[in-house]
């Protein structure tokens, strides 16, 4: 009874205790440290004035990262719309990203969500939200792809920068460049928004992901598509074999998930970026599985990506092939 009432507070008065990082009960590691403790001292705090004093007290970085990320608008277009349920919890509709942090961001970057915050948008979401998301899901933390450092070290690239401290550039911004590359490749639009991105960063892009060598990756995409005489819907998922070892965890490739969506007789579209997070070997096997390509196939949205108009399942009957 003590402990509830002083933690009430406490509560009141605005003051929270630093959260137990790593927590072993919740299956946590250093690595989870210290994004799983910030998020776990935030719990049931909305007002955003307290939200930005905890961050600039344990993670100033991040807030430098979240305003510098404000001055190229244009590269919230690389990014469709996501749901902020995982599949694992679609029954009992538990949020994948925290609430408040999503609500604390957006704010400063002006970007959409419904609102419950159930659908945003995908790049807020899958970086800064999955960076703070404090839920285990079947295959782990989201955050996993940021902190370990296995996607720089499949690529060659110096570690951290798809992290929450990256060495150069910011996590928003390091990531859809090196996606875009990828995704983006076949599509003179998304090429052309890219490269408008990046002349924008100037100084702020950084030049080993810029020029990295991505003609010399080998990849695969599933292209999955759907049209009649409302829309066209393009779903893609391009795996890219890691080049180098990865020294830091299993996984030897990475996920790259798009879409390209849009009504008939509007303007041209280009891809959209909804996730990337690096897979084992075996995951492209289920991918890329033979059986279950060809003509007349129900198309389903996967990485809980979701569109600004709802589909009849019975619209979402397509044609599913692989290109090399």
């Amino acid at each position: 009874m003590f402990q509830a009432i002083l933690t009430l507070f406490t509560s009141l008065l605005g003051f929270h205790a630093k959260a137990q990082c790593p927590d072993a009960n919740l299956h946590e590691t250093s690595l989870d440290c210290p994004w799983a403790e910030v998020t776990r001292s935030l719990v049931g705090v909305t007002d955003l004035n307290q939200i930005r004093t905890t961050l600039e007290t344990r993670v100033p970085g991040i807030l430098k990262q979240i305003e510098t990320d404000h001055q190229t608008p244009e590269m919230f277009q690389l990014w469709g719309m996501s749901r902020n349920i995982d599949e694992s919890n679609l029954s009992n509709g538990r949020k994948t990203a925290p609430v408040n942090l999503l609500q604390f961001f957006s704010s400063i970057w002006n970007v959409h969500y419904d609102e419950t915050f159930t659908f945003g948008h995908a790049g807020l979401t899958h970086t800064y939200g999955y960076l703070f998301s404090i839920m285990d899901t079947p295959y782990g933390y989201k955050r996993a792809r940021y902190v370990q450092d296995e996607i720089e070290s499949g690529f060659g690239l110096t570690d951290g920068l798809f992290s929450g401290t990256p060495t150069a550039g910011t996590l928003f911004s390091n990531l859809p460049v090196f996606a875009g590359k990828i995704a983006f490749r076949d599509h003179d639009h998304g090429k052309k928004l890219l490269q408008d991105v990046i002349e924008d960063l100037g100084s702020r892009a950084v030049p080993e992901i810029v020029n990295y060598p991505y003609a010399s990756l080998k990849l695969k995409r599933l292209l999955e598509t759907a049209s009649n005489s409302e829309f066209t819907l393009e779903l893609r998922t391009d795996i890219v074999d890691f080049p180098k070892a990865n020294i830091h965890g299993q996984n030897s490739a990475l996920l790259i998930y798009s879409i390209d969506y849009r009504k008939n007789g509007h303007d041209r579209s280009h891809p959209r970026l909804i996730t990337a997070f690096p897979v084992a070997a075996g995951f492209a096997d289920g991918v890329f599985n033979p059986k279950n390509l060809g003509d007349n196939v129900p198309l389903k949205l996967k990485y809980n990506a979701a569109l600004p108009d709802t589909i009849p399942a019975e619209l979402m009957i397509g044609k599913r092939t692989i290109v090399e």
